[in-house]
């Protein structure tokens, strides 16, 4: 015998699903587990320390923040003194040989990394036990033979935006 359950059941059972899932304002589908007091935050330029990258390196990492941070909670940007404050600098950008392999007598690199680094200071006005100073590193590898003014700025773009991910994990996600 097939159990029928109306229509009716169907909707209620799934709008008090909806609001268990949303009703306090704390828990969002975006990951974010912000008090409802949380509503804006201020992101500061992420100045280029290294002198090396793209010229455009400060600016990139300074928008793919803000615009990960737009998309993927409800805070407001903010010019300064937000609820969250974000500030940092680039600290590392390098090109390494990252796997070495013989050919005849001479080493050469098998695969070559990039990795950029951020020094990030996170203010939490709210609640400043979750403040802190932290250096977050990303690394992505390439193959032999590749030049890093070979790598395409949509490289560098989706490696800050892995480091982006990180930070948000840290800051608003609380990962």
């Amino acid at each position: 015998m097939i159990l029928r359950i109306s229509k009716s059941v169907w909707v209620y059972a799934l709008s008090l699903l909806l609001l268990t899932c949303g009703g306090c304002g704390v828990y969002s589908f975006s990951g974010s587990t912000l008090p409802p007091d949380v509503r804006t935050i201020s992101i500061q330029n992420f100045d280029n320390s290294t002198g090396e990258g793209p010229a455009n390196l400060t600016q990139l990492v300074t928008n793919n923040f803000k615009q990960f941070f737009q998309r993927n909670s409800n805070l407001n940007i903010v010019q300064r003194d937000g609820d969250l404050q974000l500030e940092g600098q680039i600290v590392s950008f390098t090109y390494t040989p990252a796997a070495i392999q013989r050919e005849g007598i001479n080493d050469i690199a098998g695969l070559n990394r990039l990795t950029l680094g951020i020094q990030v200071r996170f203010t939490h006005a709210k609640d400043p036990d979750k403040n802190f100073d932290r250096l977050f590193s990303i690394s992505q590898d390439f193959q032999q033979g590749r030049d890093v003014t070979q790598i395409s700025p949509a490289e560098i773009d989706a490696l800050t935006e892995r480091l982006v991910t990180d930070v948000f994990n840290k800051t608003v996600a609380d990962w």
